[in-house]
């Protein structure tokens, strides 16, 4: 069992009323992880959600054998291993430790049957889940244009696009 107070630290359970986190605090557990613990594996079941009170976990994707690309680093207060909640899903990253990490987790197994059992928890969560990915999207839509834009060759091409899809 975990304390409420460690639980109203993660910024997705900030709103949720007390009732709902003491049934998360019941499920959840408390762990400490060294550096370079490798929390998710690429490919591999995603078994956990995890929720980050101290430390850093950086999300990344191997290229190559010697390059490994940073898609974000996870700082206190934040979540990661949503994809535990969809069965079956595999990580399509790694989560690693950067530093020594407090680390509360609860098997995706167990979120589950929690939303199963209560409708008004499963709203809460996959409503800051929701807007987690419109804001991801968002940022790598921009990303993406900014990319397509700065290609001389479709810039014109894309400018014309944007213009005529305004009229």
């Amino acid at each position: 069992m975990v304390n409420i107070e460690d639980l109203k630290r993660i910024n997705m359970l900030k709103d949720i009323p007390e009732h709902l986190l003491e049934i998360v605090a019941k499920e959840a557990q408390l762990s400490i992880y060294g550096a370079d613990t490798q929390l998710i594996t690429v490919n591999a079941k995603v078994e956990n959600f995890y929720m980050l009170i101290m430390g850093q976990v950086a999300i990344k994707r191997n290229v190559t054998p010697d390059v490994d690309v940073i898609l974000e680093y996870i700082q206190s207060g934040h979540s990661f291993g949503t994809f535990a909640l969809i069965e079956g899903s595999k990580a399509f990253y790694s989560a690693v430790c950067q530093e020594t990490c407090e680390i509360i987790t609860v098997s995706g197994e167990k979120m589950i049957r929690l939303f199963e059992k209560n409708h008004e928890l499963a709203y809460y969560i996959m409503m800051d889940v929701s807007k987690r990915y419109k804001r991801f999207m968002d940022k790598r839509s921009q990303m993406i244009l900014k990319t397509l834009v700065d290609d001389s060759d479709m810039k014109e091409d894309i400018y014309d696009t944007w213009i005529s899809n305004i009229k």
